[in-house]
């Protein structure tokens, strides 16, 4: 089934597929992602990889890119993930090859830390976690859960957090940081005086990472769209029963195909994450 994801828009002309675990790493490595992403772009389009970070960058045309999947069963639990991923890149087959067969990039893992799309000078400004977690907005998120949750969720109160990828959770939303620490700190000391979890309660800083994953939750491909300096940057997450599949990663040769393909006249970069009969 094919199913549409969002859009994106790329006013640098350079559109980026990034594991989403360290966005934020590319200057404190050398030059920043925008840079070393446009100008593989100028040059067709190209896999880039400095230390664990890791994107593919091609040239995309004015106006919204539109990101499509096409989903599959999932292998542990019964619901639909990805299985290949594509975007319009809004330009003529012409303006990426001059021939009729795909073109080969390189390839990505799956990032546990989820995959992200969007325009290359914007994801400069991309704030993740560790070891640079900030609150972009002054805000928190506050999760209660673990063992002992539902004696807490009595006590205290909280929110569900209902969502597909958040059944099991409650706590509160936008609160203030100083807030939910305080209050964090307060759960966790009654968990432990009662021999319940002792990190109960958790704190996730509004980072644009907690932010895309937080936008993913109604979705049940945890799919969401945020804003990161002006533009729509789309984030993409997997089911913990699906990170399961993909936790061997570069290091054991787990990664999955990036081609630029010839659909209909027009250029599209494609990453196919189907199964091998091994991986099921």
């Amino acid at each position: 089934m094919t199913v549409a994801l969002g859009r994106v828009v790329v006013p640098s002309g350079t559109v980026v597929l990034a594991c989403g675990g360290f966005v934020d790493q590319w200057a404190d490595l050398g030059e920043p992602l925008s840079v070393r992403a446009m100008r593989a772009a100028d040059e067709g389009g190209a896999h880039l990889q400095d230390w664990l970070v890791e994107v593919v960058a091609v040239p995309a045309g004015p106006g919204a890119l539109t990101v499509t999947a096409r989903t599959r069963p999932g292998t542990y639990e019964k619901i639909d993930t990805i299985s290949m991923l594509d975007i319009d890149l809004g330009l003529p087959w012409s303006a990426v090859s001059a021939g009729e067969e795909p073109v080969v990039l390189g390839d990505l893992p799956v990032d546990p830390s989820g995959m992200v799309i969007g325009d290359a000078v914007a994801l400069d400004s991309w704030v993740g976690f560790l070891p640079k977690a900030r609150s972009i907005d002054g805000l928190a998120d506050l999760r209660v859960w673990g063992r002992g949750d539902q004696e807490a969720w009595a006590h205290f109160g909280g929110q569900s957090f209902s969502g597909f990828r958040t059944a099991r959770l409650r706590g509160w939303l936008d609160l203030p940081v100083e807030v939910a620490y305080e209050r964090a700190a307060a759960i966790n000391r009654w968990a432990a005086a009662r021999g319940h979890y002792a990190h109960m309660a958790s704190v996730d800083l509004h980072s644009h990472h907690h932010l895309g994953w937080r936008a993913g939750w109604q979705d049940p491909l945890g799919v969401g769209v945020i804003e990161v300096a002006g533009c729509p940057i789309l984030c993409v997450g997997w089911a913990p029963s699906e990170l399961q599949r993909f936790k061997a990663g570069r290091s054991f040769g787990q990664v999955y195909p990036l081609t630029l393909e010839h659909v209909a006249g027009r250029a599209l970069l494609r990453w196919s994450i189907s199964p091998t009969t091994a991986e099921v």
